[in-house]
């Protein structure tokens, strides 16, 4: 057996180290797999006191762990992209060989049938968790599909967090700036609104933070925190990806959220109240305009969006919808029907 400090032990693998970080906030014992040459980005995020580095996969047994996480985006069907679906299929042979329970984490959204069903034919009938209610059911496709457990086989929990990481700055201390996180690789550029972000910074001034940026990636958790503390506006400007984390960790910094619609963001914001959602490019110069030139307005919002997001993204719900899902696949501490 893997020794540990917690009753339940978990068996992951370097994927997105932001929302791996997110997933300690399960009280288990988090290991590993050595399928990459780097176990834990810790410019990124530091290593959570719960994760136990790494193990050789040829070294893990039937009941060493009770339930592995898998991992899989919607690139992972592309022959051409094959790098992405290596990670998952090494992990899952180690499931398939020890018999060791595992859930997928589906970290996208079907970018066309052909692809969707690619996709498909990786996951089978293992549970899925989606990042969005829309992901689950497009992934679904109106299907009605179950897995092993006689389940629904798509299901959503949106992410949570440890609210007290992320603090606010007095209006006196904000840059009159609209901040954007701008790293989408070539593939993934139309995915995460890239195209979009340029065309507005023609017309609105943005500090884009990241590889394809006007700004260098921060160097850690710590100066990212404090950047989005001393913003005044955050734009999202993705319809594809579900609930993009710095989005969420901006309004919990108390920075007044503009989105694109999308993926739940509706259910999650309320329009002029606590952030704002724009549906079309000119609406969208003109409401991060205005929020430039009112910058107490955007302060005033912002406040609103940071208390309703420390009650709606708290890692203690997230932690529930875990084990939630971990009770009724019989790996949490009792077993329950759907």
């Amino acid at each position: 057996m893997i020794g540990g400090g917690m009753a339940l032990k978990i068996l992951d693998y370097p994927w997105h180290q932001v929302h791996a970080y997110r997933l300690h906030s399960i009280p288990a014992d988090f290991y590993f797999l050595d399928l990459d040459h780097v176990a834990w980005n810790y410019a990124q995020r530091p290593a959570p006191e719960n994760w136990r580095g790494v193990v050789e996969a040829r070294s893990v047994q039937a009941g060493d762990f009770d339930v592995m996480l898998l991992h899989l985006d919607q690139w992972c069907g592309y022959h051409e992209l094959d790098m992405r679906g290596m990670a998952f299929r090494a992990a899952y042979d180690v499931h398939r060989r020890t018999g060791i329970p595992a859930v997928i984490i589906m970290h996208g959204t079907p970018d066309g049938a052909e692809n969707r069903h690619a996709v498909l034919r990786l996951i089978r009938d293992l549970p899925v968790v989606c990042n969005s209610r829309q992901a689950a059911a497009e992934w679904d496709g109106g299907e009605d599909r179950v897995d092993r457990y006689g389940l629904r086989q798509f299901r959503a929990i949106t992410h949570g967090y440890r609210v007290s990481e992320f603090w606010s700055a007095p209006l006196t201390a904000r840059k009159r700036e609209i901040v954007s996180i701008c790293s989408g690789g070539d593939t993934s550029r139309e995915y995460h609104g890239i195209p979009l972000l340029y065309r507005i910074a023609r017309d609105v001034p943005l500090a884009m933070y990241g590889p394809r940026g006007n700004r260098p990636w921060l160097p850690n958790y710590s100066a990212y925190r404090q950047m989005l503390a001393r913003a005044l506006v955050y734009f999202s400007p993705t319809r594809r990806a579900p609930m993009p984390g710095a989005r969420t960790e901006a309004m919990l910094s108390g920075v007044c959220v503009v989105s694109v619609p999308g993926n739940d963001f509706e259910d999650h914001v309320r329009d002029g109240e606590t952030g704002y959602i724009v549906r079309r490019y000119a609406d969208a110069v003109r409401v991060l305009s205005g929020l430039l030139d009112e910058p107490e307005r955007a302060y005033r919002i912002g406040r609103a969006g940071r208390e309703w997001a420390q009650t709606e993204f708290c890692h203690k719900r997230f932690v529930a919808n875990w084990m939630s899902v971990l009770d009724k696949i019989g790996v949490g501490k009792s077993e329950t029907t759907e």
